[in-house]
């Protein structure tokens, strides 16, 4: 039963609306969170500690004269500091400064000192990163990793491997004459030729076993994304027989012509429900690295195969330190993903149609819940690591276009005038309203 099913709820929207809010719940607390406690810790009162936008759904004040509240539109949140006149920490509140006591100034955010100023501002986008990394780790140290051992760490029912015989705990020595010493040597030997029967040889109970497998599914799409795949017009479910005109026995046999098509269109020969039929598909570029860290040029169509075998690799639990040092590899990783998507983009070599709003991320909340709360958990580490690097960026209105702004008043040795940052800030707010738009048009032509 996934996640989402044992959780009590009326009407199907609440399959994407409740993990939805739970995600976005923890990565917003969280970066809000940020901005709060580090403003405690320099002396800034906070007025307001908000998750959401609009009418409040309900809160309450603590003793030191902060409001805490929920409100109704769950699409992020702030922190408004004393002495700001909003929630954006875009200008002082003169009016409200002009009857302040010097106790009152000297904990308001426009009189703190620059240094303080941009720990508070920076802090929120730090707390996300952080948060990634204590997901991943925590996720290392509770569920493990997998390890590339050629041990079967699960098999999964109604699949090539449970129906082969194979059970958690075995141990491959070989497949046919080839013998195996990683699990991923293992799955290339199964797929990668389906002309015959292969034994695989196995350890269980040590005892030597061996098992007849046969790896019987054809090419089959799994899954498309919003790049050249999508626009041909190929779908899951999609049985590929021929790319120009030679079979396609493996998945294999997909990803050799694509990488090797240089941008040429391809001409794919598939069977959709019983029905045959031929679709031209052009690869389009993008820019990744190869096994040894240098930067390549590849091709690709944005599907991923259903190749999947049933079979996974043991997991081993992590210790503390190889747990963190796991989740900062996986947050800078996704990072570096996200950084070189959107390099690709502006050269020309990206797919803008890949970029996802509210639905889309309340479409894939639902999808992780329903595969259990580990996997909920990822997706709520991947996102907060994200969101983390998106505010980071020097556009007015995020976090990373105030640090632009107290750069360039470290350089000044003053502020800019306040007209220059309320044109930057209108410009800055243009550009994310225009983004959001933009990005909710795609998740509607997804629908």
């Amino acid at each position: 039963m996934g996640f989402i099913e044992q959780i009590p709820f009326i009407g199907p929207a609440a399959y994407y609306l409740l993990p939805f809010v739970l995600v976005l719940g923890i990565v917003v607390a969280v970066h809000e969170y940020g901005h709060y406690i580090v403003a405690k810790w320099c002396g800034v009162h906070s007025d307001v500690f908000s998750l959401g936008f609009g009418p409040e759904l309900f809160g309450w004040d603590d003793t030191k004269g902060t409001r805490w509240k929920v409100c109704l539109i769950p699409l992020g949140g702030y922190v408004k500091f004393r002495g700001d006149a909003d929630a954006a920490s875009a200008r002082p509140d003169d009016d409200a400064i002009q009857t302040m006591t010097e106790a009152e100034l000297s904990a308001s955010f426009p009189r703190a000192a620059l240094w303080k100023r941009t720990l508070i501002v920076a802090a929120g986008p730090v707390f996300n990163f952080v948060l990634a990394v204590l997901i991943f780790a925590g996720g290392a140290m509770i569920s493990g990793l997998p390890t590339d051992a050629p041990v079967i760490g699960q098999v999964v029912e109604e699949t090539e491997g449970a129906r082969a015989g194979f059970e958690a705990g075995d141990r491959v020595l070989s497949v046919g004459d080839q013998p195996i010493d990683s699990f991923q040597a293992f799955g290339s030997a199964l797929v990668t030729d389906t002309s015959e029967t292969k034994p695989v040889a196995i350890e269980r109970d040590g005892a030597r076993l061996v098992i007849p497998f046969s790896f019987t599914k054809p090419v089959t799409i799994a899954s498309v994304s919003d790049g050249a795949a999508r626009a041909a017009g190929l779908e899951p479910g999609d049985v590929i027989l021929s790319i120009d005109g030679a079979p396609a026995r493996v998945f294999e046999d997909l990803r050799t012509a694509v990488m090797a098509s240089e941008g040429k269109a391809l001409t794919f020969e598939i069977d959709r429900a019983g029905e045959a039929l031929s679709v031209d598909v052009t690869p389009r570029p993008h820019t990744g690295t190869d096994d040894t860290g240098e930067t390549v040029q590849q091709w690709l169509i944005g599907v991923t195969g259903d190749t999947a075998i049933g079979l996974r690799s043991s997991l081993e639990r992590s210790g503390p330190v190889e747990a963190l040092q796991y989740g900062t590899r996986a947050t800078a990783g996704i990072i570096g993903g996200s950084l070189d998507f959107i390099a690709d983009i502006f050269r020309g070599q990206g797919d803008s149609a890949e970029l996802g709003g509210p639905i889309r991320i309340a479409e894939v909340s639902g999808e992780a819940a329903d595969d259990g709360f580990a996997s909920l958990m990822r997706l709520t580490a991947i996102l907060s690591a994200s969101i983390g690097l998106i505010n980071l960026f020097p556009i007015p209105v995020l976090d990373g276009g105030h640090l632009l702004f107290y750069a360039i008043e470290a350089v000044r040795g003053r502020p800019l005038s306040e007209r220059m940052q309320e044109v930057g800030l209108t410009i800055g707010l243009a550009m994310v309203v225009m983004l959001m738009v933009y990005a909710t048009y795609n998740d509607v032509m997804r629908l």
